[in-house]
């Protein structure tokens, strides 16, 4: 907030600050610094087509289940672990 805008990606720095702490969060926010809003809301349409789902459980869902942002980020664009 302090740097004035709306979205952590669009920052420069890679910070681990609050939410982003957590490997969905960040990658998340990784994804779309790297591709762009729309191609993840692509991936994720996609992949809830294809049985992915994003709250399985309370908030948890198929995308919580990573340590690893990279391979968080494989499965946003591919649906497939």
């Amino acid at each position: 907030m302090s740097k004035k805008i709306t979205h952590c990606y669009e920052c420069d720095e890679k910070c681990r600050k609050g939410l982003l702490a957590k490997c969905k969060p960040y990658g998340f926010t990784e994804f779309i610094r790297r591709y762009g809003e729309e191609k993840l809301l692509d991936c994720l349409e996609r992949n809830e087509q294809s049985g992915v789902v994003y709250h399985r459980e309370g908030v948890n869902g198929d995308y919580d289940d990573f340590d690893d942002v990279e391979a968080l980020i494989e499965f946003i664009k591919t649906g497939h672990r």
